[in-house]
Parts: C-alpha cells; structure tokens; sequence
C-alpha cells in the first residue's frame, strides 16, 4: 500500500470511528454525582431525575453523593474524570456563580470546566418569620420594623453565599434596613431557632420549611418564585410585594466535563429535556415544593451566562469575600 493510500484508510477510519462511539453510547451506566449530603433539594431532585433518565437512555443512571466544601469535593471529582459523558454533576446556580469568588483558591471556572447538559429543577425560597416572636403579616410591616430598630432584627444564614444569605442581604440593600446575620449548618437548626424565637426571619428553602407554614408555627410573607405556589396560593411574590429587583431563581442543573463528545452531549440534552418536560416529574416536583423549571436546549448556553453573570452581579452588591 502506498503512503497516500494508507493516509487515506487512516483519514477514513477516523471519519467513522467518532460516529461510531456515538452511536454506541451510552454502553454501560451512567453516574450522576450531588456534590451535597443526601436529603436536600440538591440531591432529591436529582434522584427524580435518575430513574426517567435511564429509561430515557436505556442504562441504569446511579447517584452518588460526594459532599464537601460547599459542593467544591464533588466538583473536583467529576473534572478529574474522563470526558466521556458518562459522569454527570448536578449543579446549583450558587456553585455556579458565588462558589469561584468564595474559593479563588479552588481556581473553579465552571464556563469552562463544564458543559450544561439540561436544567433540573428551581426551588423557590419562602421569606418566613415567626407569627408571635415577629408579629408582622406583610413584608412591608416586616421592613418597616426593620427600619425602626437597626440591626434590632435577625435573619438566618446557612453561611455565607447560601441562598437564604444572599436572599436575606439582597433584601436589606433594597429595602435600606439592617439586620444581624446568624449562620447555620443548615435547613433544620435556622428553622428550629425561628421557630423558637431566637431568630427573626429566614429565606429557607420552601420543601423544608413548607410543613411548618401550614401547620401555623411559621408564617410566610413572599416566595422568591415568579409566580405563586399552588401549596400556598396564598403567600405573595417577591414582586407582588414590592420587590421586582430581588428576581433571582434558584435552579439545579446537569453539567458535563468540557470536552465531552458533542454528540453525547446532544444525546443528553434531549433526554433530560424529555425528562423536566414530563407531566408525571412535573407532578413529583411539585409534590416537593419544587419547579420542573425547564430551559430550551439550544438557549442553555446563553442561560448559563446571563445566570451566572446575575448571581455573580447580586453576591458582589452585597459585599460577598472569599473566605479566608
């Protein structure tokens, strides 16, 4: 065989061979990791995911919590590994955005690292507050208080960057009030201790705090959704109460490694839109709490960028520093 002839079988084998691994994926099961402990929205919603989506794919998709440094463990662990779509991270918008200005050192630069595969899911925040300790029945009367007695109320954090950090201290910068933070570990001790009456008022995510709001212990004043709940038709958006600049949706979303083939890619996207699009996840999620929030494929890209930049933007206005 002469040379020409052999550069032109070499050029032809390739041609088909990446076809060829498309066509073969996914061949063995998927792993989806939850850079987060078990039990949170982070990790229910992905295993809401994980069963349609190995229908959707014909392979068995396996969970796998890897918590740690805020979501940081998980993170590293997927970038470490192959780029071969067959280990997928569920991300949230805050380890998207405020996790690289929080962990410099981390040198995480998601845009990068990462291509988004779909989105899951938003949780909506619940602005609660405790009906006899804080006697308020609207957000304004809650603001209001705020501004008579500065620093005289207190909301709950789960840390800096968290959700109910970045919800609560957006709130002051907008309404011109000052409130003393107290960081938790987590859901279940902030909503005991407003609960109890040591602290005033929590963004808490609204699958863990909405059994207490219809039970009466909590009252809840705004949902930070777009639109209302039908579990609590009743509370009020953000907007609905006067605050249309404190528009920041919590989502989740399936991301793989850069480099990943682009044909697995598209393969995955279609499958987890068909997936969130479904009525019987639809029903799941909200059964939880939760929004099968949806984006377009073909716009998942410019969502990530535009998110990333407004969550970055909000993190920044309230003065968010790396940790030292």
């Amino acid at each position: 065989m002469t040379l020409n002839k052999l550069f032109a079988a070499c050029l032809a084998s390739a041609a088909l061979s990446a076809p060829a691994f498309a066509d073969a994926w996914p061949a063995k099961p998927i792993t989806l990791v939850v850079p987060f402990s078990a039990g949170g929205p982070t990790d229910f919603i992905a295993r809401l995911v994980a069963e349609p989506l190995a229908r959707e794919l014909g392979q068995q998709v396996i969970v796998q919590n890897k918590p740690g440094a805020s979501g940081n463990v998980g993170y590293q662990s997927v970038l470490n590994g192959p780029a071969d779509g067959y280990t997928l991270m569920h991300n949230t918008v805050a380890m998207q955005a405020i996790n690289p200005l929080m962990y410099p050192s981390a040198k995480m630069h998601p845009a990068k690292d990462f291509v988004p595969v779909g989105t899951t899911g938003a949780m909506p925040n619940l602005l609660v507050v405790n009906p006899e300790r804080t006697p308020v029945k609207t957000l304004a009367e809650l603001v209001e208080r705020g501004r008579r007695a500065p620093q005289g109320l207190s909301y709950a954090t789960f840390g800096p960057g968290s959700s109910p950090h970045v919800y609560g201290a957006s709130l002051q910068k907008l309404a011109n009030f000052q409130a003393v933070g107290v960081a938790y570990k987590g859901s279940a001790n902030a909503v005991t201790d407003v609960i109890g009456g040591q602290v005033d008022f929590l963004f808490d995510s609204m699958s863990t705090s909405i059994g207490q709001v219809q039970g009466g212990r909590l009252k809840a004043l705004a949902i930070t959704s777009a639109a209302r709940s039908p579990l609590l038709p009743d509370v009020p958006t953000l907007q609905e109460a006067g605050y249309p600049a404190l528009d920041l949706k919590f989502w989740f979303a399936l991301q793989t490694p850069s480099g990943t083939p682009d044909d697995v890619v598209q393969k995955l996207r279609a499958a987890v839109a068909k997936v969130v699009a479904s009525d019987a996840y639809r029903q799941a999620m909200q059964e939880r709490g939760a929004e099968a929030f949806q984006v377009a494929p073909a716009k998942l890209d410019e969502f990530f960028k535009q998110e990333t930049a407004q969550w970055t933007q909000a993190a920044k206005t309230i003065g968010l520093k790396a940790e030292q």
